[in-house]
């Protein structure tokens, strides 16, 4: 299923926000030289459908850049298939992951419920990045330590209050910040992104109160098509779907460690 070439741009315009690029007929590279194990700012994008052949020595040469890079890792995202072959040819150990394209329904807008007393603000100065950050290290430090969650945050707060057009979103309730998501508008299409709900908050309808939000900001910006990207194994895909998402396309991610 081939992903309408607008959200393709509107994805590279996103991570441009972050990252330096490299484009060819065949490849973007991103590169974030202020947060180089971000794996999600610092990978390459195949653009179109190849042979075999001709894919595998594409990935050959990112990964021989990224050795001369000194990195110990190489992440290749392509929209069209990446076969088993290929990657066991590779020799280096991968992991596999499928992620959705759901793009909203607006007929579902309406019902969409919110939770009362809920405040949901667009983050503005350095006081709300460490919300930022006190949400990202109650979902993620167990997982990815303090120290990058750390460095996460500021880097992506540096955005999120600069004019780049990337806007990231705060859920506070009765004073307490439960959850936090990034909105990124180009050209009529609107992509969701770092949506995330703290724990103990989870399950409550938070979740749908800060998407309920967001989107109405992307209504109310004109914007045709509402999009986010979910990886096919994440128990949260389930609540996209029940609240007007529907999946129209696939994303192979390759990460592969060389190491």
């Amino acid at each position: 299923m081939l992903i309408d070439e607008k959200i393709v741009e509107c994805e590279t315009k996103y991570i441009q926000c972050f990252s330096d690029s490299y484009e060819d007929k065949n490849i973007i590279r991103f590169r974030d030289n202020e947060l180089k194990d971000m794996y999600y700012h610092n990978y390459t994008y195949i653009k179109n459908s190849m042979s075999e052949n001709e894919l595998r020595n594409i990935i050959k040469n990112e990964i021989s850049l990224r050795l001369c890079e000194e990195e110990n890792y190489c992440n290749i995202l392509s929209n069209y298939n990446i076969n088993s072959s290929l990657i066991s040819s590779l020799k280096y150990d991968s992991e596999v992951s499928i992620n959705g394209y759901y793009t909203f329904d607006i007929e579902y807008f309406s019902r969409l419920k919110a939770i009362p007393d809920c405040i949901v603000k667009k983050v503005s100065n350095e006081k709300m990045v460490n919300d930022i950050l006190y949400c990202d290290l109650q979902h993620d430090e167990k997982t990815l330590g303090k120290d990058f969650c750390t460095r996460r945050s500021y880097r992506r707060g540096k955005v999120y209050i600069s004019d780049k057009g990337v806007n990231s979103y705060l859920c506070y309730h009765n004073g307490q910040v439960v959850g936090n998501c990034d909105l990124f508008i180009y050209k009529g299409i609107a992509k969701i992104e770092d949506f995330a709900v703290i724990p103990r908050y989870q399950r409550k309808g938070y979740g749908t109160t800060i998407l309920k939000s967001l989107i109405n900001t992307a209504i109310k910006e004109k914007c045709h098509t509402i999009y986010l990207i979910t990886d096919e194994e994440d128990t949260a895909k389930e609540m996209y779907k029940k609240i007007g998402f529907s999946k129209i396309g696939e994303r192979i991610d390759l990460f592969l460690k060389l190491y």
